[in-house]
């Protein structure tokens, strides 16, 4: 009996979807390439199958994994992968794609961010910290970095304060960073499940990527919040502020980097022009950085690359 691609990579992916959070766990190797595989089966089963479809086979693999290790599960399982029925829900839809990626990427950063609540509720104790710090300052000593320090006037203790607000700022910022490595992820698979049915897709270059021109307001939402939590000395409102700066800040990073690239290649500016800008950007590395990513958050609004809607 001939089984031509299509079908072998259809039953593929179901066998990952029922499978895999099971398998992850009982394996120890549930991370950031699980929930990839889990999001491109996924994909293909819904854009082959239906959204109805990939919801019941990636429950059915979710469920399994409780029935096997019960509320155990829930310690290990992360829920990213949800996100890619609304992908699939988007394309069926017929939404466009800066829209559909926004929406799946913001409930992926979601969950993301979900999975670090424990840890957010009980943050970074004590003797962790101080574990932490005493282990750093060996590997300082066994090093020489400590004596090194010590000769540019820089003591123990003031490398104890150092790290530790490194701790706090850290303990800080990790609901961002656990929302930007789950947007990374879903925009990974997005990417090049989009190649995968590029027949089907419309296909947007790199230099025309752009996000609704309302998501915006999340960047406002992140400074507003910011300010109210400093005056007010609210600190779940200036952590909340922080947290969304710090993700829109590498949305916008990447926007920045689409439309100047775009602007580059713009017949209007001379090649030599283009040559110093680089060499500008690469002496100003700093400066070229936080002006790209500023750059990225006005192209929400602006658009000076001047795309159509639809793109």
């Amino acid at each position: 009996m001939f089984i031509s691609d299509e079908m072998a990579q259809d039953y593929l992916a179901r066998g990952i979807l029922m499978t895999f959070p099971v398998v992850g766990i009982a394996m120890g190797t549930w991370g950031f390439f699980w929930e990839v595989f889990l999001l491109f089966s996924v994909f293909i089963v819904g854009r082959r199958k239906g959204i109805l479809t990939a919801s019941i086979f990636l429950t059915l693999g979710y469920i399994a994994a409780l029935l096997v290790y019960r509320v155990n599960a829930i310690n290990y399982l992360g829920f990213v992968p949800l996100a890619g029925l609304l992908g699939v829900f988007g394309w069926q839809k017929g939404w466009p794609v800066r829209v559909n990626f926004f929406w799946s990427a913001v409930l992926a950063g979601t969950l993301g961010v979900a999975q670090t609540l424990p840890f957010i509720v009980h943050g970074i104790d004590a003797n962790t910290a101080s574990a932490m710090i005493n282990t750093t300052i060996e590997q300082y000593q066994a090093s020489g970095m400590l004596e090194i320090m010590g000769q540019q006037g820089i003591n123990e203790v003031q490398i104890r304060d150092i790290l530790q607000q490194g701790i706090e700022i850290y303990a800080l910022v990790i609901p961002s960073i656990a929302a930007i490595l789950a947007i990374i992820e879903f925009g990974f698979v997005f990417y090049f499940v989009r190649r995968l049915f590029r027949k089907d897709l419309v296909w947007v270059p790199f230099t025309h990527w752009r996000l609704p021109w309302y998501s915006v307001w999340g960047a406002v939402l992140g400074i507003a919040c910011y300010l109210l939590g400093d005056q007010f000395s609210w600190a779940f409102i200036r952590g909340l502020g922080i947290n969304l700066m710090v993700v829109y800040g590498a949305l916008t990073l990447v926007l920045g980097i689409c439309a100047y690239l775009f602007l580059l290649q713009s017949p209007k500016i001379p090649r030599i022009l283009k040559w110093v800008l680089i060499l500008l950007n690469l002496i100003y590395f700093m400066f070229s950085f936080v002006s790209i990513i500023i750059f990225g958050l006005f192209d929400l609004v602006v658009n000076f690359r001047r795309l159509p809607e639809e793109s």
